[in-house]
């Protein structure tokens, strides 16, 4: 028998230790000695193009008569996806763009042990695709295969996020003349925020303990009313958000 394995090799069975054989391709022919021992002849044929399918002829010779010859075709791994990124979420979707390799070339993301299969695109341009169904605020990873006539490549992975959830309960809390208390609930003990108001921004860590975190906005305006919006934050990646009006006193 006459064919390839799983890794590209080509693959026969010997006839007799008198045989040899010659491989014929894209109009090259290497020789091949008659083996020795047992067990299946393996040739590696190399240097040849990703994502393309080739016909091999096989003869067996003895004493400078060759076989009629026996041929099968065989693919080469196409190359992976170029320039796999995530390129947006939220709560429980991630989006990811790849390019496309080429007309013939489809794809399988594999992630969380389910495999999903995506069509060979038609059109230039990047190719996005988006997960849904995920959980806020947790790390995924993604590795995403190119697929030629069955053949899958090498595979290439990349780690994405959801975006957390927002807060919750954001309130003023307390006020004065020139400062307004805010509190909210935390989220987890991941989940840090960014405090935005007036054009600036204020980084607060994720709590530690439990409870609700409290933020005090100091050298304000008396009888001003201030918009907040506070974001929560994980891998630098951030909720929605959810915005309050409070006024200090007078």
């Amino acid at each position: 028998m006459f064919s390839q394995t799983t890794d590209n090799n080509s693959r026969w069975n010997k006839v007799n230790n008198n045989v040899s054989f010659v491989l014929q391709f894209n109009g090259t022919e290497t020789s091949i000695s008659a083996p020795a021992g047992n067990g299946p002849v393996n040739q590696t044929v190399s240097s040849l193009t990703a994502g393309t399918q080739y016909t091999f002829t096989l003869y067996s010779v003895f004493e400078n008569v060759r076989s009629s010859g026996v041929s099968i075709t065989a693919v080469t791994a196409p190359s992976n996806a170029q320039n796999l990124i995530s390129s947006g979420q939220n709560e429980t979707s991630i989006t990811l763009q790849w390019n496309k390799v080429n007309n013939n070339v489809s794809f399988v993301l594999q992630f969380n042990g389910t495999e999903t299969e995506i069509s060979a695109p038609a059109g230039n341009g990047p190719l996005n695709h988006t997960v849904s169904s995920l959980t806020a605020g947790t790390q995924y990873t993604f590795t995403l295969y190119s697929v030629f006539e069955n053949i899958r490549s090498s595979g290439v992975n990349i780690t994405a996020v959801t975006a957390p959830p927002n807060a919750d309960s954001f309130r003023s809390s307390g006020q004065n003349e020139t400062s307004i208390t805010l509190q909210w609930n935390k989220v987890n003990n991941n989940v840090s925020f960014v405090l935005q108001f007036n054009g600036t921004e204020t980084d607060i860590s994720a709590p530690a303990g439990n409870g609700p975190v409290n933020q005090t906005v100091s050298s304000l305006t008396a009888g001003t009313q201030y918009t907040f919006t506070l974001y929560s934050v994980f891998e630098n990646v951030r909720s929605s958000g959810v915005s309050i009006t409070a006024v200090t006193g007078e």
